[in-house]
């Protein structure tokens, strides 16, 4: 069996893309295969989400309050106050760059050098550029994507082409950025989609619209929160209140948009939660309401728990897994006028979607760790 190291970003955070590679990584340690994860970032004790006990971790940069990391934060932090410091290899299109020294980048490039596993998975495009660029001619060099290639700006899609083209295989999320890969990348490129992988719970439903995820600007959670203002009073007389779960950038332009609307006791900001399947199963409905969206792990944790799922279409996420009226709801992409009509008529019903959850809970099924695992077989074996 091949040995595996995933190259992340910080495997103690909370996010999808975090949960996506820590549920892979399991199910390869649980059949076998030799796993390490080298996270960038070491930001608490233990990692976000619990991994197999045989997966070896090694962080880079430790950003715990300890005497020890000091010099490890200081030379990081530098970078903000100078440009002696400034990444000189990261791609200067990576979304964080910001978190990120020359310092750093000279620590993540020797350790993408010293790799002694069979292969190298990289897991954001900045990350795959400098694998492809750095790890040794002896191993397999994968690029594993969590973005559709749209996502990118164009300047960082050229040079995502051009790099790219020194790996030995790239993986996508759906059938659709695949397609979109191999028109650009005549390198094997293969669907290996996010695992799903939570119990389902039995759990009363409340009144509640339930949202999740990082609050930054392509997440559109200020489009959900636009869509309420004209339905607040609905949502008020049939005793709704709309849940948005997560930190981030966004935190402080949400709370005023809020604020401002005056929806404070209806549209609440819970913060991160590590019991995101509880809070999904006793929702009614979930809205995933962003501007792009890769995949989008929280459609198939609410659909897991029967709460009804609403996202906008135009996103190679929603769009490969929602199928419009069957198993969710697609509307206009960035129609907030649209989201707006949705909710208030399942706000309004009286009879709840039980076809809609039938359906969505078959569509689960195609996301197990079983049948993921044996995409990933197929890719690695290929």
């Amino acid at each position: 069996m091949k040995s595996i190291t995933f190259f992340m970003h910080n495997v103690y955070a909370m996010g999808g893309t975090v949960k996506s590679i820590s549920q892979t990584a399991n199910i390869l340690a649980e059949k076998g295969h030799q796993v390490e994860i080298i996270s960038v970032f070491k930001s608490n004790a233990s990692p976000y989400f619990k991994l197999h006990p045989s997966i070896s971790i090694k962080s880079l940069i430790n950003y715990q309050l300890h005497p020890f990391n000091l010099k490890d934060i200081l030379l990081n932090r530098i970078s903000k106050f100078t440009n002696f410091s400034r990444p000189k290899h990261i791609s200067q299109f990576e979304p964080g760059l910001n978190q990120f020294s020359h310092y750093i980048e000279k620590k993540m490039i020797k350790a993408i050098k010293n790799v002694k596993t069979d292969v190298i998975v990289g897991t954001r495009a900045s990350f795959n550029i400098l694998v492809a660029k750095h790890a040794s001619p002896y191993i397999e060099k994968i690029g594993m994507e969590h973005m559709n290639f749209e996502a990118h700006p164009e300047p960082y899609q050229q040079e995502i082409i051009k790099a790219y083209q020194r790996l030995d295989k790239i993986t996508t999320l759906t059938t659709a950025d695949k397609v979109n890969y191999q028109s650009h990348i005549h390198i094997p490129t293969f669907v290996v989609p996010n695992i799903i992988n939570e119990p389902r719970l039995n759990l009363q439903k409340a009144k509640i619209i339930c949202a999740a995820g990082r609050l930054e600007y392509e997440k559109g959670f200020d489009l959900l929160i636009k869509s309420i203002i004209p339905i607040q009073k609905i949502v008020r007389q049939f005793d709704y209140q709309i849940h948005i779960y997560g930190d981030g950038k966004e935190q402080r332009h949400l709370e005023q948009l809020i604020k401002n609307n005056q929806l404070e006791d209806i549209v609440i900001l819970q913060g991160p939660t590590q019991h995101l399947n509880e809070k999904l199963a006793s929702s009614e409905i979930t809205v995933i309401p962003s501007r792009n969206e890769g995949f989008g792990m929280v459609i198939l944790e609410a659909m897991n728990q029967g709460s009804v799922v609403v996202s906008f279409d135009g996103n190679a996420g929603p769009d490969s897994i929602i199928q419009n009226n069957i198993n969710g709801y697609l509307i206009e992409h960035d129609n907030i006028e649209a989201l707006t009509i949705k909710l208030r008529r399942l706000i309004n019903q009286e009879f709840k979607d039980e076809v809609i959850i039938r359906n969505a809970y078959q569509t689960v099924d195609q996301y197990s760790p079983e049948a993921i695992y044996k995409d990933f077989s197929t890719m690695l074996n290929a």
